[in-house]
Parts: structure tokens; sequence; C-alpha cells
């Protein structure tokens, strides 16, 4: 449960005191059995009270997978120094999450991540719907790990097509995840779920990625991408989740 997390959207690049606003926040909670719909009406309310000036969230909900019914409440554009910071209303807040909010859970759990620029592609396309992979990677090649990534965004941005264009990729790594490094791959489907199914922007030459990596890189490095890509990974969990407009800030 230490790796569902998520994450979006794309941060301004500087706050006050030159703090870097590309971390997010997300907490993950799961409502009771039974407890759904009452969950989504008590937070709708929590939210138009609590979240509409400050603090806006932007809320997920787990469509498959072992963690289906879950939900992300996604506060994004943060600096490290926003966890220094305290609400004014603070006390009242938290009441009102004790009485309309905690009662209606089962379970929470929380994250925090940075969004990573270099590692993203077309990070800004818009959609309702994504494809989330959450990978646990092996501490040891995590540095080569990180710089094969970017060499797919150099490479990304030399493809041509209808695929390409519509290929949207926000990555983050999540701080303070101790001996296991965890990165979270999102792809932003502006077509929805069915742009999944092959072929759905027309034939795409598999070969042509690899072309132009060898092209650019050289064959010996493929090939040690090739092996990286799969050893690197300890564990990757794999689900779709959809954006929750009604619950969300307005």
């Amino acid at each position: 449960m230490k790796k569902i997390l998520l994450l979006l959207f794309v941060a301004s690049t500087l706050a006050t005191y030159a703090q870097k606003t590309d971390i997010t926040n997300v907490n993950s909670v799961k409502p009771k059995k039974g407890q759904k719909m009452a969950f989504e009406a008590a937070y709708k309310v929590h939210i138009a009270k609590f979240h509409k000036a400050e603090e806006k969230l932007t809320v997920y909900e787990i469509m498959t997978g072992k963690y289906a019914g879950f939900y992300h409440l996604v506060n994004g554009g943060m600096s490290l120094a926003s966890f220094d910071k305290e609400r004014a209303d603070a006390t009242t807040h938290s009441l009102d999450l004790d009485k309309t909010f905690f009662p209606y859970l089962e379970e929470t759990k929380n994250g925090v991540y940075r969004w990573m620029d270099s590692l993203s592609f077309h990070s800004d396309m818009k959609a309702e719907r994504f494809l989330v992979n959450v990978r646990t990677i092996k501490s040891s090649v995590q540095a080569d790990y990180r710089t094969e990534l970017k060499r797919s965004v150099v490479i990304a941005n030399m493809m041509k097509g209808k695929f390409w264009d519509a290929l949207s990729l926000n990555v983050f790594e999540q701080l303070w995840d101790g001996s296991e490094p965890i990165v979270v791959t999102i792809r932003n489907l502006k077509d929805g779920v069915a742009s999944l199914e092959t072929d759905f922007y027309g034939p795409q030459a598999t070969a042509t990625f690899k072309d132009e990596y060898i092209k650019t890189y050289g064959t010996l490095d493929w090939d040690k991408r090739d092996k990286l890509m799969t050893d690197a990974v300890e564990n990757n969990e794999q689900y779709i989740m959809k954006l929750r407009s009604d619950l969300s800030s307005q």
C-alpha cells in the first residue's frame, strides 16, 4: 500500500525565496464498504468549505487493480517550504475532518513526490483518464535508470506520428522513500482508455524508437539499456485512474 500514489500536474518553476514548486502531496484514501457515496457527499462539502481558495485539491479515483476504489487527494504545485506553514484555520479544518471525513474511511496513506521535468514528455496534455505505473527501482542503478528516462525523452522528441503526438507522460520520484526508490509514471490518456488498444493511432513502426536510439547513442548503449530497463525494476504496479472533477476544488 505504501506504493499507492500518484500524481499530477505540471507546476510553475519558482516560488517565494526561490523555492521550487514541483512538489506534490498525495493522500490516498479508501472508503469503508457501503460508505462510498456517503464519503463522496461529505467530501464535496468539506472541499467547498476548506479547499476553495487555498490548498486546492484535485481528486482521482482508481478504477482497476487491487487498489480499485481508492481515491487520490492531490495537492500539487507545492514547495518544501509549504510543509513549514500552518493553516490559519488549522483547528477548525482538523475538527471537520474528524467529524465528516475520517469516519467514512477504512484506510489512509500519504506520499510526497517531486515532479521530474527532464523525465516528462508533453507533460501539459489534458486528460480525464490516466495509466499509472508505480515502479520500485533498485537503489544501486537508480542514477542509470534516471539517465535512460532522460534519453527516452530525447528520442521521443525526434519521433513523428499520431502516437507520439498523443503521448503524454508525467514522471515523479517519491521523496523520503528510504531504501526503496519509487518512480511514478503517469500517462495522460487524452483519447481515453480506448487509446491503449493496439494500433489505435494507426500502425506504428515498433523498431523506429530503437533505430533512433542506436543512431544517437550507439548499439552498445542500446544493449545496456535493454537489460537495465528490466533488471532495474524490483516491482511494478499498474492501474487506470480517472479524474473526479466533481470532488475537486472548483
